[in-house]
């Protein structure tokens, strides 16, 4: 009888996958249609040949690639890393460079970008426009374009969710019709993995970073949300975040270029759009800062101007690639007269020490400071004093239509173009700062979290004798351990915690083998960011401290009783605060052993490094 269930479930799936279940879809015709290779062109991409139904598959890209490299002296193929299922992650290296080596790119004069695909590898567009591109740059009419940049591409990101494909993985995605799994072999989430660094695609990603110095990084996705007009939507952080320089230089230079671009192959440009309410905009857009385990929130921190690409999950396959390979080929000639600006507001960004700096951000106005895992989480009330720009949203008709099955509310897309003004509201003000300290004293317990630190290319000293120093340390109060509906959850792979932390001033010795990091460095806002417990995304809040939670000496009640007695003799002072605190707090009245552990936190018996966060901070 399983079985029976089981054949039908797949059956009515194969039904309902074949019919056309997504809103109606434009027509759509654009110059950019020129760059298909004809059917036959020695290197016509897989992709090209199967008219854009399908995409590759993982031994298809790379056997295609390396023969790409082999045949071209402007391309060769490396390997940055390997997953955890043991497949290569292969970079392809574009230049013209007599020496293509890390060094011989990192000291180039010779603006380079780094772009990667795939990082959700059912989101594959980017793949095969690179293939298109690094085709045409071989032997078409584009090796010019490698004349004053170098291009790094990452086709696949994901290699091992590549190959979990399926017909069936993105509902919401209009082709290709084998698409990959979102998250990688270990289930986890590649990008939300930049700041805690633990998987290898990941880990690769920050190596290549460090190692090469890109001027400019750009990260390729596919949209999961509501319908427009757009077909490619992209931006850097725009007037926000940790790099005023470079975010202004994305949201003007950039954006202006590339837009002009687009729209004279025959695509629709636009904004990254996260619709307020979470399915349409009829009460706007939402922009607010990510955290930096998101891979453009980490690229400003880290002062390398990024951007995240959006493409429209409701465009046909065909268009989204297109549209790719024209953002690819825009960005390049772009770095070639613009990069020389770029490296110099990159410069001044990297060399700026800020007092002090935001964990969070905020709609300015806005009565209370949030942050999200999805932007389009945020429910704005008319009442919240948000100040929203405005925003000519070339949008699609919607209607809310009651559900037969469920009876709730759902939006259905017509179809219909339409031009609406909607509020756009952006995140912009900066909320919970916290004061620069020169540095931070990490003792060698901390060994993974210092390891995951020195992964990211922080600077820092190890210390090879004890050192007695005076520094400012938290201690953790009202720690509440992540939960969803009572149940207490992973996330990403970590049980995340947050808590109050109450700064006091201490001398702390810190034995050889400590590791001092100083904040005057490149990368010491990324530094800031991981080390301080406000930090949504610091080592603390995803997990890595969690033995200063617990308690490991306790005292007997019959040591205990006579003590307690013995203080509230001695001190009137402890007898007048004891009375207030039963007074105001009635369940710690009533409840023996709070009071027991209350007493016996004001002795010298008690543990002195209970909840104290371990990192000290040199002021």
């Amino acid at each position: 009888m399983g079985l029976r269930v089981i054949t039908i479930s797949v059956l009515l799936a194969q039904q309902i996958s074949a019919q056309s279940i997504l809103p109606p879809i434009q027509e759509w015709h654009g110059k950019s249609e020129s760059l298909i290779a004809k059917a036959n062109n020695p290197w016509i991409t897989p992709t090209e040949k199967a008219d854009f139904i399908t995409t590759p598959t993982y031994d298809e890209t790379m056997n295609w690639f390396q023969k790409l490299a082999d045949a071209s002296p402007l391309l060769s193929m490396i390997s940055i890393g390997k997953s955890v299922e043991g497949r290569d992650i292969y970079m392809i290296i574009a230049s013209s460079e007599k020496e293509v080596t890390a060094t011989a790119l990192k000291q180039s004069d010779k603006p380079l970008l780094f772009v990667q695909a795939g990082i959700h590898s059912g989101e594959i567009d980017g793949n095969d426009a690179g293939m298109m591109l690094l085709r045409d740059i071989a032997f078409g009419n584009k090796k010019e374009l490698l004349n004053q940049v170098n291009f790094l591409f990452i086709p696949i990101l994901n290699v091992d969710g590549h190959e979990r494909s399926s017909s069936f993985n993105r509902p919401n995605q209009r082709g290709p019709q084998n698409m990959g799994w979102r998250t990688n072999a270990q289930n986890l989430n590649l990008n939300r993995d930049y700041a805690k660094v633990d998987t290898n695609e990941i880990r690769a990603v920050i190596n290549v970073m460090n190692e090469y110095n890109p001027l400019l990084y750009m990260d390729i996705h596919v949209t999961d949300g509501a319908d427009y007009q757009y077909d490619i939507t992209f931006g850097g952080l725009g007037r926000q975040g940790y790099s005023k320089g470079i975010s202004n230089w994305l949201a003007t230079k950039y954006k202006t270029h590339a837009d002009k671009d687009l729209a004279a192959s025959g695509h629709i440009p636009g904004q990254l759009l996260f619709a307020v309410n979470d399915r349409d905009f009829s009460q706007g857009n939402m922009l607010l800062m990510g955290e930096p385990r998101f891979s453009d929130a980490y690229g400003d921190l880290r002062h390398m101007a990024s951007i995240l690409v959006e493409n429209h999950s409701l465009k046909p396959f065909k268009q989204r690639v297109l549209g790719t390979y024209v953002l690819l080929e825009s960005t390049l000639k772009l770095l070639a007269t613009e990069g020389k600006s770029l490296k110099e507001i990159t410069l001044s960004d990297k060399a700026k020490r800020e007092a002090s700096l935001p964990t969070k951000w905020k709609v300015p106005e806005m009565k209370s400071a949030a942050t999200f895992e999805h932007q389009s989480n945020v429910k704005v009330k008319e009442d919240s004093g948000a100040v929203p720009d405005s925003l000519k949203l070339l949008g699609i008709e919607s209607r809310i239509v009651k559900s037969s099955v469920t009876n709730a509310d759902y939006v259905e897309w017509t179809g219909k173009p339409i031009t609406m003004t909607i509020p756009n509201y952006k995140g912009t003000e900066g909320v919970d700062f916290v004061s620069r300290p020169k540095g931070y004293f990490l003792p060698p317990t901390c060994a993974e979290v210092i390891a995951r630190l020195k992964l990211h290319g922080i600077q820092m000293e190890t210390l090879k004798q004890p050192r007695e120093v005076t520094v400012e340390m938290y201690r953790i109060q009202e720690a509440k351990f992540q939960n969803d509906g009572g149940n207490t959850v992973p996330f990403e792979g970590h049980m995340q915690v947050k808590g109050t932390p109450i700064p006091e001033t201490r001398k702390q010795v810190f034995v050889a083998g400590s590791v001092y990091i100083s904040t005057d460095q490149p990368l010491g806002d990324l530094a800031i960011m991981l080390l301080e417990p406000k930090s949504p995304d610091s080592y603390l809040s995803w997990g890595f401290f969690h033995q200063i939670f617990q308690r490991t000496e306790y005292i007997e009640a019959y040591v205990l009783e006579p003590t307690m007695k013995k203080m509230l003799e001695d001190s009137p002072e402890l007898q007048k605060e004891f009375a207030e605190k039963k007074k105001n707090d009635t369940k710690f009245a009533n409840n023996p052993n709070a009071i027991m552990t209350w007493f016996y936190s004001k002795t010298k018996y008690y543990d002195d490094r209970y909840l104290l966060y371990p990192v000290g901070r040199e002021m």
